[in-house]
């Protein structure tokens, strides 16, 4: 398994040895239906490393979240920052794992009911990760996984209800995780029967009868993507279309029990393509989606819904050149289409997307190349 399975973990991996400064991003400007602008309202980056967000959580225009990893060159340490309507500020997060710690996804229900997912690593195991409250404070919980555990997903139904989905490994191949909050404390779920090799990244709930899952099974043909419902009372695997030779879906974000989405990527001739999924109460369907403006290769890690009528997805495109071009998606009721953004000269990639209502949205990710540092972009 590896430490945080997205892209940017992968890109951090490598040494950063290069330093440098961040140029002021500005703003770009999009004309939609309710959304005027993206504009770029920069989070704070405490690492000298690197530095960048994997997660956002949005209550109102003056109240978000968003979190990640950081590094100052020795143990990785988990970021979280808060956005107060003018400015983002860093949170004193908890990193427990003496060689590395990220935070993957973040969810709120309420202004002092928000958790944060993520890993620890102590060199000898990895463990699951979760943060709780308006000061992001570490909580107990489950790991199962003799070698390895994860969490890529969180979603906060109520200050007694949320869900976390993740991974984790006894030596076997990964397995699908999901852990339940019941109010007192975190407990392990059954899962479906899944294949060994099923990993759950993103997670979404509407209420406590209605919950979706995604993730990925690796087969020896190719990923193919895995949908599970929740009804209130058990978890069950729903049938999800697999349009390319291997397909893997990263998140998910539903308004209703008759309305979700999925995102991710499929690959097909050894290129990868946007994938979109939509929930109609009845059947997951593929819909069309645009690819990035940039490479040959395009992806989509982040989503969120308001309505039937509005939804966002972002990722980035990448080809043969090491500059990776973040894009944003908009549904409009009828179509996704690219939304202007901002044309960075140097790397980006968005890899979470959060709204609260059709005209409060923000995205993040990371922005540079050597070293890394956080980017977040608001539509108002």
């Amino acid at each position: 398994m590896q430490f945080q399975s997205s892209r940017i973990w992968r890109a951090v991996a490598a040494p950063l040895l290069a330093t440098g400064t961040l140029a002021s991003l500005g703003s770009a400007h999009a004309t939609t239906a309710t959304c005027q602008a993206w504009t770029g309202a920069q989070p704070q980056n405490p690492g000298t490393n690197y530095d960048f967000l994997s997660g956002v959580s949005v209550l109102s225009p003056c109240d978000a979240w968003a979190v990640g990893s950081a590094s100052d060159g020795g143990a990785s340490f988990t970021l979280g920052e808060h956005w107060d309507g003018s400015s983002w500020s860093v949170l004193p997060t908890a990193s427990p794992g003496s060689t590395g710690n990220g935070l993957s996804s973040i969810s709120a229900s309420s202004r002092t009911s928000v958790w944060a997912v993520g890993q620890s690593d102590s060199g000898a195991s990895e463990h699951t990760l979760i943060l709780h409250g308006r000061a992001l404070k570490l909580v107990s919980s489950p790991s199962p996984g003799t070698e390895a555990n994860e969490l890529s997903g969180v979603a906060a139904v109520s200050a007694r209800d949320a869900w976390a989905v993740g991974d984790y490994s006894a030596g076997h191949g990964d397995k699908a995780l999901i852990l339940r909050w019941n109010g007192t404390a975190w407990k392990q779920q059954r899962a479906p029967s899944l294949p060994v090799g099923s990993v759950l990244r993103g997670v979404a709930a509407t209420s406590a009868t209605n919950a979706w899952a995604v993730g990925f099974t690796d087969t020896a043909a190719g990923e193919l993507t895995v949908i599970l419902r929740w009804n209130g009372t058990r978890w069950t695997r729903t049938a999800s279309p697999d349009p390319g030779a291997s397909n893997t879906l990263t998140a998910v974000a539903a308004t209703s029990a008759s309305n979700a989405w999925a995102v991710g990527f499929s690959t097909t001739g050894g290129t990868d393509h946007t994938l979109i999924l939509h929930w109609n109460g009845r059947r997951w369907a593929t819909v069309p989606s645009p690819g990035g403006t940039f490479g040959n290769n395009a992806a989509l890690e982040g989503v969120a819904a308001t309505s039937g009528a509005n939804a966002w997805a972002v990722g980035g495109s990448y080809g043969n050149s090491i500059t990776d071009k973040a894009f944003i998606l908009r549904w409009n009721g009828t179509a996704w289409h690219r939304v202007a953004s901002q044309d960075l000269t140097v790397s980006s990639f968005l890899q979470g997307a959060a709204a609260a209502s059709a005209d409060t949205a923000w995205a993040v990710g990371s922005v540079g190349d050597s070293p890394l540092h956080a980017y977040a972009i608001h539509c108002c």
